[in-house]
C-alpha cells in the first residue's frame, strides 16, 4: 500500500479514536484494528504537517489584517493631505480677491490723482490764456483784490502742479505694487488649485487601492478558512468564527498593551508643557467614566476660581514643633530626574459643557456618510466632523487635524473629558503626519469619521498610534 494512503487511513482512525466514533470504511475495508507503530508514527508526521498548515494559514490570515490596516492609515493620511490642501487653496482664494480689490482701490485712487493733476494743468492754462496771472490760480478767484510777486504766485503755483504729480506717482506705484500682489496671488491659487486637484486624485487612488485589496483579501481568506475547515475537519463557518474570536483576543491584548503605553508616555511629561489647569486635573474624570455632572456657578465664576474657592475653605493646618532628623552624613546617591519633554504648544479655551455639547452635536452626526474634505454638504472628514463639533458649542478651532492638534490644549489620556479630541499620526513624535481626529465620548467609546465607505460612527477608541497628547479646544 502506498504510504501517503496509508498515512491517511491511520490519521482517520486515530481522529476516528480521538473522538469516540465508529471505525473508518475506507475502500469496502473497515480499518479497526489498531495501527503499528509505523502507522502511528505516519499519522503524528501527517498531524504536525497539518498543523504547520494550520500554522501558515493563521499568519497569512494575520499578514492580511496588517496590510488592510496600513492601506487604510494611506487612506486617512491622503484624505488630511487633500483637507489641508483644500485649506491652502480657500485661504489662496481670499488672498487673491483680497489682492483684487487693493488692485481696484489703487486703480481708483489713481484715476482721481490724475484727474487732479490735470485739473491743475487746465488751470494753468486757463490763467495764462485770460491773463489773469498766477495768484488767481492759487486764490481760485477770477478778481484778484491785492497784487502780489507773479514770481511768489508762479512758484506757488508750481508747487501745486508739482504735489499733484508727486500724488500721480505714488499711487501709480502703489498701483502697480497692487496689481503684481494680485498677480502673484492669482498664480498662487492656480498652484493651490492644481496641488488639491492631485491630492484628491492621490485620495481616490489610494481609496480605490483599499477597496480592490479588501476584495482580494476577502477571497483568500475564504480559501485560507477553507483550508482551516478542511485540514481541521469542521466547517468554514466555524472556522471563521474561530478567527475571529483569534483576532479580537489579540487585538484586544494589542490596545491594551497600546493605551498603556499612550498613558504612560503622557504621564511622564508632568505638567510640562500642557494648558491642562489644576482645576481641571481635580475635576476631570477618569478615562473610562463620564464626568460628574457641574457644579451650579454664580456670577461668572469659572473652574479655576471654584477650585481656590474650595481650597480657600478647607481648614488650615496648625503649626507643630517637631524635631529636625540629623542629616544623614553619607546620603545614597539619587538618579538624575528626567528630563522635561518638549514644550506642547497649544491652548484649551472650551468648558467641560461645551465639551459635552460638541460631543452631543458629533453624536447626532452618526450615520452621515464620509465626504473627502466634507464640511457636512451632504457629509464629513474626521477633521471636519470635529471642527464643527466644537463650533457648533461656541469654540472656533481649526479646520485640519494637523492644525488642530498644535492649536487647542493639551491632556493626558487618563485626563480625558467628554469632548476631547483624540489624534492619530504615522509618526507620533511628528505632527505633521497626523493622520485622523476623533471626539472622546466617555466610557472608552469615542466619535469619528472613520474613512471613505463607513460613515460616522461611535466605536471603542483605538489606542495604537494617538498621539503623546490628547486635544481640548
Amino acid at each position: 500500500m502506498p504510504r501517503t494512503r496509508r498515512a491517511a487511513r491511520v490519521t482517520s482512525w486515530v481522529a476516528v479514536a480521538l473522538l469516540g466514533g465508529a471505525p473508518v470504511v475506507t475502500g469496502g475495508v473497515a480499518w479497526a484494528e489498531p495501527p503499528s507503530d509505523d502507522d502511528v508514527a505516519a499519522a503524528h508526521a501527517a498531524a504536525d504537517a497539518a498543523a504547520l498548515d494550520v500554522a501558515g494559514a493563521q499568519s497569512r490570515l494575520d499578514a492580511i489584517r496588517a496590510e488592510l490596516g496600513r492601506a487604510e492609515a494611506a487612506v486617512q493620511t491622503a484624505a488630511e493631505d487633500y483637507a489641508e490642501a483644500r485649506e491652502a487653496l480657500a485661504d489662496a482664494k481670499r488672498e487673491t480677491a483680497q489682492a483684487r480689490e487693493r488692485v481696484d482701490r489703487a486703480q481708483r485712487a489713481e484715476d482721481a490723482a490724475r484727474g487732479t493733476l490735470a485739473e491743475a494743468y487746465r488751470t494753468t492754462a486757463r490763467a495764462n490764456e485770460n491773463g489773469l496771472g498766477p495768484l488767481d490760480v492759487v486764490a481760485g478767484a477770477r478778481d484778484v483784490g491785492d497784487v502780489v510777486s507773479g514770481e511768489a504766485a508762479q512758484r506757488a503755483v508750481d508747487r501745486k502742479v508739482a504735489g499733484a504729480l508727486a500724488l500721480q506717482a505714488d499711487v501709480r506705484s502703489a498701483a502697480r505694487n497692487a496689481d503684481a500682489r494680485w498677480q502673484a496671488a492669482r498664480a498662487a491659487q492656480q498652484d493651490a488649485s492644481a496641488a488639491a486637484e492631485a491630492a484628491f486624485a492621490t485620495a481616490r487612488r489610494t481609496a480605490a487601492d483599499l477597496t480592490a485589496r479588501t476584495a482580494a483579501a476577502e477571497d483568500e481568506r475564504d480559501r485560507l478558512f477553507a483550508r482551516l475547515a478542511d485540514l481541521r475537519s469542521t466547517s468554514v463557518e466555524l472556522e471563521r468564527q474561530r478567527e475571529a474570536d483569534r483576532q479580537e483576543r489579540a487585538a484586544a491584548a494589542s490596545e491594551a498593551a497600546a493605551r498603556e503605553r499612550a498613558e504612560d508616555a503622557a504621564s511622564s511629561g508632568g505638567s510640562s508643557g500642557t494648558s491642562e489647569t489644576t482645576a481641571d486635573r481635580a475635576a476631570a474624570p477618569d478615562a473610562q467614566a463620564d464626568p460628574e455632572p457641574e457644579r451650579p456657578r454664580s456670577g461668572g465664576t469659572d473652574d479655576g476660581a471654584r477650585a481656590d474657592d474650595e481650597r480657600q475653605a478647607e481648614p488650615a493646618p496648625q503649626p507643630t514643633r517637631t524635631r529636625e532628623p540629623a542629616p544623614d552624613p553619607d546620603p545614597a546617591p539619587r538618579p538624575d530626574p528626567k528630563p522635561d519633554p518638549p514644550p506642547v504648544s497649544g491652548v484649551g479655551q472650551g468648558s467641560a459643557a461645551q465639551g459635552r455639547e460638541a460631543l452631543a452635536w458629533a453624536r447626532s452626526k452618526i450615520g452621515t456618510p464620509y465626504q473627502w474634505g466634507g464640511d457636512g454638504d451632504p457629509g464629513y472628514d474626521c477633521s471636519g466632523l470635529t471642527s464643527g463639533a466644537w463650533n457648533a458649542a461656541g469654540v472656533w478651532i481649526t479646520r485640519t487635524s494637523r492644525s488642530q492638534y498644535l492649536t487647542v490644549g493639551k491632556v493626558s489620556y487618563d485626563r480625558m473629558r467628554p469632548g476631547d479630541l483624540i489624534f492619530y499620526a504615522n509618526d507620533t513624535s511628528d505632527p505633521s503626519t497626523i493622520r485622523h481626529v476623533a471626539v472622546y465620548a466617555g466610557g472608552g467609546m469615542m466619535v469619528e469619521a472613520p474613512r471613505p465607505g463607513i460613515d460616522v460612527r461611535e466605536t471603542p477608541v483605538r489606542w495604537d498610534e494617538v498621539m503623546p497628547y490628547a486635544g481640548r479646544p
